[in-house]
C-alpha cells in the first residue's frame, strides 16, 4: 500500500507539473503577442467650440471615464462618457432682466451677482482600431475611433447670494437654453499599452458634431420657443490614463 500511494503521488506531481508546463507554453507576452485587453479608461479633454456652439461658449473641459474591450486583432468596441463644463459663456439669456445699467436687482433690492457658466454631458457608444503604426508592441500604436451618441448642453445660471427669485427654480428653465440631440464622434491618437497596470495611455485629437435642438418649451429674454436645428462642433485634445482589467498585471505573460 506504502509503495502505490508513493507511486500515485509521483504520478500526481508529474500530471500537476505536466499541466503547469502546458500553461506556461501557452501564455503569450504582451510585448510580442496581439491580446485581448478589456480596460476602463480615465479620461480628460480641452475642447475649444465651433459651429453653432461657437456663438454661446468659449474653451471648456471634459472629464469621464470609458470602457472599452480591444482584441487580438486591433479592433477596439466600447462605450464613453463625459461631463463638460466651462465658465465661458458667450450669449446673455437674462437680457430681460437687465436695468438700465446692465445689471440685475434681486430680492432685497440690492444689484445681483450673477454667473454663467457651461454644463453638459455626453454619452457614446465607440469602435475603431489600434494600428500597428510607431508601435514598441502589437497592443500598441495608431488609435482611430468612430462613434455616436447623445449630446447635451445648457447655461448654468447663479445668483451666489441665492437671492434673485427671477432666475430660481422652475424659472430658470426659461433662461438655460438646455440643448440635446444626437451627435457624432471621431478620434485619432496614439495608443501605448504596457505590462503594467500604471503605465498604459492614450492621447490624440477629436472631433464632435451634435444636431441638436433647444428643448425647453419658451425663452423668456426672446420671448418666444427656439425651435430651430442646430450643429454644435468641437474639437479637442484628449488624453486617457487606462486601467487594464486584467487578473494581474502582465509584466512578462499574459493568460489565454
Amino acid at each position: 500500500m506504502i509503495g502505490i500511494s508513493k507511486i500515485s503521488k509521483q504520478i500526481s506531481i508529474f500530471i500537476l507539473l505536466l499541466g503547469l508546463g502546458s500553461t506556461l507554453f501557452s501564455q503569450k507576452s504582451i510585448r510580442d503577442s496581439a491580446i485581448i485587453i478589456p480596460h476602463i479608461d480615465l479620461v480628460y479633454s480641452y475642447q475649444l467650440p465651433a459651429g453653432d456652439l461657437v456663438d454661446r461658449f468659449g474653451f471648456f473641459h471634459t472629464i469621464g471615464s470609458a470602457f472599452y474591450v480591444k482584441d487580438r486583432k486591433g479592433f477596439i468596441y466600447g462605450l464613453d462618457g463625459q461631463v463638460q463644463f466651462g465658465n465661458q459663456v458667450k450669449e446673455i439669456p437674462i437680457t430681460n432682466l437687465f436695468t438700465s445699467n446692465g445689471r440685475v436687482i434681486n430680492g432685497d433690492g440690492n444689484f445681483a451677482n450673477v454667473k454663467g457658466s457651461m454644463r453638459g454631458f455626453r454619452i457614446t457608444g465607440q469602435f475603431g482600431k489600434v494600428f500597428k503604426l510607431l508601435n514598441p508592441n502589437p497592443n500598441s500604436g495608431l488609435k482611430v475611433l468612430v462613434g455616436a451618441g447623445f449630446w447635451q448642453h445648457r447655461i448654468r445660471i447663479e445668483d451666489t447670494e441665492n437671492k434673485t427669485a427671477q432666475i430660481k427654480f422652475p424659472y430658470q428653465k426659461g433662461y438655460d437654453r438646455m440643448t440635446n440631440g444626437f451627435m457624432l464622434t471621431q478620434f485619432l491618437g496614439y495608443q501605448y499599452f504596457s505590462g503594467s497596470r500604471l503605465v498604459n495611455f492614450y492621447f490624440g485629437v477629436e472631433l464632435n458634431e451634435g444636431y441638436t435642438k433647444n428643448r425647453r418649451a419658451y425663452n423668456f429674454s426672446e420671448k418666444r420657443k427656439d425651435d430651430e436645428s442646430r450643429v454644435d462642433i468641437s474639437v479637442g485634445f484628449k488624453v486617457g490614463w487606462v486601467i487594464p482589467m486584467y487578473r494581474k498585471a502582465p509584466k512578462e505573460f499574459y493568460y489565454n
